[in-house]
């Protein structure tokens, strides 16, 4: 099975997407009907369900109140001048050494492949992928409280129909997805797709914010595992 991987992190609403972006409808994740698979402390699992419209996957975001704080806070903090310095070192990963792709650092090396093109496509963030963001970022705001989640998209061909499993918590690590993953291995029994697994990135000051493009190794790891 072959599932596409997908990840948000600032660099891709921060100059490119919300600064352009219209909102028409006013469209919000939190509004749509979701059921609870289950709660752990605050870990939450929930899946919602949707017909399969182009709207998901266009530019127009939605209501990102979540993400355009944070955006607005980040540039705060930084500065202007520093922001758009630091999203474009994170566009120009692509500029590494040889030594860097000789040596050991899985991290570093997984950075080059997808920003230089060899591996995956680096594009502006979508309307589902950031309301998933969001979602998370209303709960806990990114800057102050930084948190992970899982995301995962599956489809039904016969019934044209989108479903997205999301676990997170109040950590830094995304929970265990076990009770995601029951329920998807329950739908792909049920004629339904695993399609894409969405999932952020956040750093620290150290890295001013801006989180990687590209898997870490320990997700490289999850992703076999999947």
């Amino acid at each position: 099975m072959i599932i596409r991987i997908l990840f948000i992190s600032m660099i891709l609403f921060s100059l490119s997407a919300c600064s352009s972006v219209e909102n028409h409808d006013g469209f919000s994740l939190r509004d749509q009907k979701q059921v609870v698979l289950g709660q752990d402390g605050n870990s939450e699992f929930i899946v919602w369900e949707f017909d399969n419209e182009e709207s998901l996957w266009e530019f127009d975001l939605g209501e990102v109140h979540g993400i355009d704080t944070y955006r607005d806070s980040l540039i705060d903090r930084l500065g202007e001048q520093r922001f758009k310095e630091a999203v474009q070192k994170e566009r120009a990963q692509d500029l590494v050494s040889e030594a860097i792709l000789a040596g050991s650092d899985g991290d570093k090396i997984n950075a080059h492949l997808v920003h230089s093109g060899e591996k995956g496509l680096v594009r502006k963030i979508g309307r589902l992928e950031a309301q998933l963001l969001n979602y998370q970022l209303m709960r806990y705001p990114l800057l102050s409280h930084p948190t992970e989640f899982h995301g995962f998209i599956g489809f039904n061909p016969r019934e044209d129909k989108y479903r997205v499993y999301f676990g997170a918590s109040d950590t830094e690590w995304p929970p265990k997805p076990h009770l995601l993953l029951d329920a998807i291995d329950n739908d792909l029994k049920n004629g339904w797709q695993l399609k894409y697994h969405l999932h952020n990135h956040y750093s620290d000051a150290a890295g001013d914010y801006i989180g990687i493009l590209a898997p870490s190794l320990a997700d490289a790891q999850y992703f076999k595992f999947l």
